[in-house]
């Protein structure tokens, strides 16, 4: 049985007896209710976005990100997040709409790219989840003044 299968959801089913004396029907309906049995899925499992700049306002959405699963109810309802592996600093979040958006201010120099990998985790029992890996490459701006390697020091002679 497949609850995901439309034919497969309901079944009408009669039931008759007879002897030599006596016959007796029976009216059947079964329903077939539905199991956690699919776990979220997104189309790909990287997606590349168009360069950012480290100065970007913090707020910007840099990309959407979108999952399926073909369970119902609690079993298909999905929420999203970023492993917190891939992202220690917590420089992005990931709303309920899968928008990844910019949670602080970047900065190229400490860190020129991200590798944020985004679940999509269902609300069944036990959960189920899926993945997809968000690459964001960061572009410099002039944000920093030239700086002598040593100190100054002159000589005179």
């Amino acid at each position: 049985l497949d609850f995901e299968n439309a034919r497969e959801r309901q079944f009408n089913l009669t039931v008759s007896v007879e002897d030599l004396d006596f016959s007796s029907v029976a009216v059947c309906l079964i329903e077939v209710e539905d199991s956690n049995d699919h776990s979220p899925a997104f189309l790909s499992q990287f997606v590349q976005t168009n360069p950012v700049f480290e100065d970007v306002p913090v707020g910007t959405t840099v990309t959407t990100v979108r999952a399926t699963d073909k369970d119902s109810d609690l079993n298909g309802k999905i929420i999203y997040s970023i492993k917190s592996e891939s992202d220690p600093m917590r420089q992005f979040v990931v709303d309920q709409f899968g928008h990844v958006v910019v949670a602080s201010a970047l900065d190229r120099e400490a860190i020129q790219k991200y590798a944020l990998i985004v679940q999509a985790s269902d609300q069944g029992t036990p959960a189920r989840t899926g993945s997809v890996t968000v690459l964001i490459n960061l572009l410099d701006i002039n944000d920093n003044g030239p700086r002598f390697e040593a100190p100054y020091m002159p000589v005179v002679w």
